[in-house]
Parts: structure tokens; sequence; C-alpha cells
């Protein structure tokens, strides 16, 4: 078969390396110029800049998706050219519940061995199943995995993260570095359901690492297998439609500067986020799903500032999150529905800083956690440039030397995340509610359309660099026996 990927973004290139190998002919269609989606890198005005995803976590699926398009272990790790990041987070506390200000370096300052046997054990009963695998209600059918689903289930699986981290972790600063993960899955710690302690395990327990180039770098050699394996890229195709008869699609129309394009295929794997997506299948009579609840978004600046003043800094880490002393209102304001979000109020930040991995001058990135357009339809074309100084100016006041006075290369705001296709302008897709997660979430499948598939945040099993690839794979999957 001849299947069409549209997007190349983490989760389009692991489907077309995973089709590949397993005998199919693929071409990859992408609107930009670019592979890597929201885990690529770009170029602004002579910086390397990760406007997305900032590290690597689990990166043995990457190697999976490479042996799958004929790149053995050892070529891969040469061209992906991987460095760990130690510590995988610092986090920056003010005085918290009778302790000082301080540092705390994760993993390495952890002493919460009870908690951390919990979370792996967690993990290991999860992954291999309910998170790698068909999430479809049909492939719940069989006692072993009503076993296991039973196993997850006393494990506490459905208690709140929070409760399962505090019954076991006195310290208030480990409880924030084990339970910020829920930002990911788009809810707050209290209400994201244990299970969720799978993320923190991902970065915590398994370690990070960061490609020497960027994190673009690891779509960048993906792209280069799929080419080598017979597949094709097609890069400034902005795909308009999709042609089909008696509920298979037949091929799609993709337009360029030029003129627009009918390219026929035996089946389509789609990763485009949700509004893009139901534009595309709705007139075949695909069906969209109902109304789904979105996690929050953020807004993230890009900076240039001196190495020197940066070496003052309170931390030395790749990666900080500097808390402010509020936690469960800062998420409230942030997760609050139907027009009822605020902005952080006592805000926290991460700050990404890839020279302290590389040890080349580079970019020093801050994302602050926002409301999306649905929950604070704020007018972010006119404030986030103001609201991105009014970031840097409270780091400022913090101790982060120079990066109120910083050049500005770039800013990401809600309103940018929505002009790219992001439902309500997040990139973090649905929230992992309980309601909106394993066969609850999005189908793989696209219902009225036998020969379409999804992958990427939008689906099973979610947000992140690790879920993009496994949809990838599974989506390879789903489409091979259609």
């Amino acid at each position: 078969m001849h299947i069409g990927i549209i997007g190349a973004g983490l989760s389009g290139l692991s489907a077309a390396l995973h089709l590949l190998g397993a005998g199919h002919e693929v071409t990859v269609i992408e609107r930009s110029r670019h592979v890597g989606g929201r885990a690529g890198t770009v170029r602004i005005g002579g910086h390397v800049v990760d406007p997305g995803a900032s590290v690597l976590t689990m990166p043995e699926l990457v190697f999976d998706a490479l042996a799958a398009g004929g790149l053995d272990r050892f070529a891969a790790e040469d061209e992906l050219d991987l460095l760990p990041v130690t510590p995988a987070y610092a986090g920056r506390f003010p005085a918290l519940d009778g302790l000082p200000p301080s540092v705390l370096h994760v993993p390495e300052d952890l002493a919460v061995p009870e908690h951390m046997r919990w979370q792996q054990g967690m993990f290991d009963a999860a992954y291999e199943r309910f998170i790698a695998g068909d999430a479809a209600w049909g492939s719940y059918a069989n006692p072993r995995d009503l076993a296991r689903l039973g196993g997850l289930v006393r494990r506490g699986a459905l208690r709140s993260m929070q409760h399962q981290v505090d019954r076991r972790v006195d310290d208030p600063r480990a409880r924030r570095m084990l339970t910020f993960q829920a930002l990911y899955a788009g809810v707050a710690p209290s209400a994201a359901r244990a299970v969720y302690a799978v993320i923190s395990h991902m970065d915590v327990g398994l370690g990070v690492w960061y490609p020497r180039a960027g994190m673009g770098w690891v779509a960048s050699v993906m792209a280069r297998q799929i080419q080598r394996a017979g597949g094709r890229l097609l890069f400034d195709h902005e795909v308009i439609g999709l042609d089909g008869r008696r509920g298979r699609v037949t091929g799609l129309r993709a337009r360029t500067i030029t003129r627009v394009h009918q390219l026929p295929f035996d089946g389509v794997v789609l990763t485009a986020d949700s509004p893009v997506t139901d534009r595309l299948i709705a007139p075949l009579g695909g069906r969209a799903p109902r109304r789904v609840r979105l996690s929050p978004s953020a807004v993230v600046a890009h900076l240039d500032v001196d190495p020197d003043l940066q070496d003052h800094w309170p931390t030395q880490a790749h990666h900080t999150l500097d808390f402010g002393a509020a936690w469960e209102r800062t998420f409230a304001e942030i997760t609050a529905t139907r027009g009822r979000g605020r902005l952080m109020s006592d805000p926290s930040f991460l700050i990404t800083r890839p020279s302290v991995t590389t040890g080349e001058p580079g970019p020093v990135s801050v994302l602050a956690p926002c409301p999306n357009l649905e929950s604070a339809p704020l007018d972010w074309d006119a404030m986030g440039t103001d609201y991105a100084r009014d970031v840097l100016r409270t780091l400022e006041g913090r101790g982060y030397r120079g990066i109120s006075d910083a050049e500005v290369i770039h800013v990401d705001t809600p309103a940018d995340w929505a002009r790219q296709g992001m439902s309500a302008g997040t990139p973090f897709a649905a929230a992992h509610t309980l309601t909106q997660t394993g066969p609850l979430r999005r189908p793989q499948r696209v219902p009225g359309l036998a020969n379409a598939v999804l992958a990427g945040s939008m689906t099973h099993p979610g947000v992140g660099v690790p879920p993009a690839l496994i949809s990838g794979r599974l989506a390879a999957e789903a489409i091979s026996s259609s």
C-alpha cells in the first residue's frame, strides 16, 4: 500500500519509518519547510531555537523507529549524538512551609525511595499495555488485560497524583518536583490520575537527553532515514482536502505556491491538531469527537543573554523550575474553564538553557504557563510582548541577573499556537482527564473512514515526545490492517 502521512512531526515521522519497515510505500506531506513540528528546531536571526520540546526522554523509542526504517543502533547513536542532561531538573523554591529558600536537584536530591519504587511499579504495570499498546475498547476484552487493569486500580492508579505523592513524600519541595508534570497532562496534580506518575518516572527515573545539535536534530535524522529507505517527503505542501468514496480515502489535495497537487493514496495518517484534522475528514463523513477539555497553554520567550551574566544565576542547570510560593492557586488559575481562566498571580516558570549541556553558547528560553483561549480569551497579539517583559522583570527580581535587559529573539503566545492550527491556542492538546485517557481519548481510527487513522497528541497515548513516537507506531499498525 501507498500511505500518505499528513505532517512531519515526530508522530508522522515515526509512522513513516514503521510503515517502511512493514514494506509499505510512504509519502510524508508537510506544509512548512522543516521537519519536527512541536519538536523542531528553527533558526531566527542567526540563533538556533527549540520552540517546543526541549529535551528527549525514552530515546529507545527513536532507536526503535529508526531500526524499523533500517538504521542500526550504533549508527543511530552516532548520528543522534545525544548528551545526558544532569540534573534532569533544578527546582528553585522560595521560603516554603518553614524551609528557607532553596534549590533541589532532580533526581540527585530526591531522598524518597518508597515513592520512587511505587512510581516505577506504576510505570512497569501501565507502560507496555496501557500506554504503548492499542487503546481501542475491543482490545481490552481478554482476561489478561482485564487482570492488568485491575492491578493498576489496586496500585491506586485512579486516585489523584497529589494524594499518592503526599502519602509517601514529606518534603514540600519534592512533592512539587514529583507532580509538576501534571501540567503536561493539562490538569492540576490534585485532579490528575495517579497513573500519570509514569510521566514523572520518564523524567526522574529513566533519564533525560539532549541532541548536541538541538531537539530538531532528532526529526532530521528520522527524516533522512525515511529517504534512505525509499520514502518521500514533500515540503511546502499544505493539505487542503481529502478525496474518497464509499467510506474510504483515495487520496488528497495539497497546495503549493504554484498549484494544487492531487496525490492518490491507499490510506492516510493524519497528525495535525484537531481543527485541521476535523476540517479534512468532515466532507468525507469522518466524525469528530464530542467537545473536549483542553490543556492550558503557555507563553514562551527565547532570549539572547550574556553568558557571563548567566554564570551568576541562582542555578546552573539545563532545566530550572523557578517556583512561586503559590501552587494549588496557580493551577486553579490556568486550568479554569469557560472563560474563568486567569494569568498566574504568583507565577512559576520553566527556564531552559541548552548551553549548560552542550557547552556551546545559545539562547535561553522561558516558559510561562497560561490559560488557553477558551479558558481566557485574552488579546495576546496586543499584550504578548508586554507580558513577556513582565515575566522577565519578575525573574530579574528573583536573581536572574540581566535577564530583563536581554534581547528577545522571539515570543510565542496562545495566539501564535492557534494560528498554527492548535485547538484554543494550546500546544498541549486535550487534557488528560479520566474521561480523555486511554480508550476514552480520541480513537486512532477515524469513525466513518476505514483507512484513515490519527497520530499525535490529540489521540492515544497523548502529549509529549514519547507519546508522539508511540502514536506513530500504533498508527502504522492500524493503517496496515485497514
